[in-house]
């Protein structure tokens, strides 16, 4: 289990982004979170993937704390792939240093045997987020969370990826907390959803 105990965040000393926030996300269970821009969830998300610490709580992962970070089992997919790709990797690469090789999968995000060869300047936005969206389904991941992972796309490719991700989520038993403003999208691909905005002033999630 994916278990966010009691955390507290805020930049240097302002306001507190958010006090005591308590989360938990099981083996294979989808959890949809939303709330407004600006709330603080894209900043609990890079603390639950182990990119920023908590100035309170703590994360714990299938009852660990302490995990390889090269291999960390909890992977972020970001709203914006540019920003965190490295652009002098070519995309096949870039798959080969994540341990991605089913090509069936890649498919089914449908990314094309030609883009591999390509860097990501020479990709689009939606392009180059599926192959974010790959790389974070390595081998080692247990738990994914996936930012507005399908806001730059039209409807039909974000079903498609969504359709390819659950897919395989459901047959590793990867948990997932997908965070959107999109309620309609998380009433559809989740098994509960939470409201951002009520978790610090609860003591544990709510559907």
């Amino acid at each position: 289990m994916l278990e966010v105990k009691g955390i507290s965040f805020r930049y240097r000393k302002g306001q507190w982004l958010f006090k005591d926030l308590h989360l938990t996300v099981k083996p294979g269970e989808v959890v949809g979170l939303f709330g407004y821009s600006g709330a603080g969830k894209s900043t609990m998300a890079q603390i639950m993937a182990g990119y920023k610490e908590p100035l309170e709580g703590e994360i714990i992962v299938d009852g660990r704390t302490d995990y390889d970070s090269n291999a960390h089992p909890v992977q972020l997919v970001w709203q914006h792939p540019e920003k965190v790709i490295n652009p002098k990797w070519r995309m096949k690469k870039l798959m080969t240093e994540a341990t991605v090789s089913d090509p069936a999968f890649l498919t089914a995000l449908g990314i094309k045997e030609e883009w591999l060869n390509r860097y990501p300047s020479e990709l689009s936005g939606g392009e180059l987020q599926r192959f974010a969206i790959a790389r974070a389904l390595a081998s080692s991941t247990k738990y994914l969370i996936a930012d507005e992972m399908t806001t730059m796309l039209d409807a039909i490719t974000q079903a498609q990826i969504w359709h390819a991700v659950l897919k395989l989520a459901a047959q590793r038993n990867i948990g997932i907390l997908a965070i959107s403003h999109d309620a309609h999208l998380l009433r559809r691909i989740s098994d509960r959803t939470i409201d951002f905005s009520g978790l610090t002033s609860c003591s544990g999630p709510f559907d």
